[in-house]
């Protein structure tokens, strides 16, 4: 993947921050304020409320939503789409409860790229679903999250850079840092094998430039996906967490971005 940063520092929304992270040349996009203190509070309640499951990872990540991750590889297209409804209707009770931020990110793409922006959809098979809400106070371990590479055969597989963005509706009193490295995820990939996108070796990250930013509330943060990230652990305080809503975004070859998880 070509591109290197010009800065390891946090850049404004705009046209052109967002064509050079897409491009790996900046470190992150923040957009602070995206939501009130009261929608914060809100929507922290809310997801407390729904109804958590776990990834199959250590350490545990709670979350509401689906991730295509976990039907990309030995599973026909048609199961993960068949399950978005009811995913949808799960995020529908968290954010009727305070606000949705997948449709403000939406917005704020829209006011400033020049081609189409929403959610993704696969011929035939319908909508992706986009916004998995996390609880993730313990951390999350070093992956890579790139779609030509995890998911090919989807329409998904089709993009040429992808991002992930967070918004943080309660953040810790210490901990909870994301930290990105430089050193866009590009393994040999066999015929027939599942390539290793999580828990990845730190050899793939060594002597990469990082940067780490905070989780503060009532941001979003941008930063490119491909390259390896992790997600530091906090001490456990009660009523206190890692909280928060993201998804992916694909830049396709038509330039439109798209929105999926």
């Amino acid at each position: 993947m070509a591109g290197t940063w010009t800065a390891a520092a946090e850049h404004a929304l705009s046209r052109a921050s967002l064509a050079a992270l897409l491009d790996n040349r900046i470190a992150a996009i923040r957009i602070p304020g995206f939501a009130t203190p009261a929608e914060c509070a809100a929507f922290a309640r809310a997801a407390r409320a729904g109804d958590l499951k776990y990834y199959s990872v250590e350490p545990p990540v709670g979350y509401i939503g689906m991730a295509q991750y976990e039907y990309r590889w030995d599973r026909p297209k048609a199961d993960y789409f068949a399950d978005v409804p009811a995913a949808n209707a799960r995020l529908a009770r968290v954010t009727a409860a305070s606000f949705d931020p997948v449709a403000r990110v939406i917005e704020h793409l829209a006011a400033v790229w020049d081609a189409p922006v929403g959610i993704g959809r696969e011929e035939g098979l319908g909508e992706y679903y986009a916004g998995i809400v996390r609880i993730a106070s313990q951390g999350i371990a070093l992956h890579a999250d790139f779609a030509p590479i995890n998911s090919p055969a989807y329409a998904i597989g089709r993009i040429d850079a992808q991002l992930g963005w967070n918004f943080f509706a309660e953040d810790l009193p210490e901990g909870g840092e994301t930290t990105v490295h430089n050193a866009p995820w590009n393994p040999v990939v066999a015929a027939g094998v599942i390539p290793q996108s999580y828990n990845l070796p730190r050899e793939v990250v060594a002597g990469a430039p990082s940067f780490t930013y905070a989780p503060t509330a009532g941001d979003v943060v941008l930063f490119n996906s491909r390259n390896p990230h992790e997600i530091a652990g906090g001490p456990r305080v009660p009523g206190r967490d890692r909280i928060g809503i993201g998804s992916f975004i694909g830049r396709m070859p038509d330039r439109s971005l798209v929105l999926w998880s």
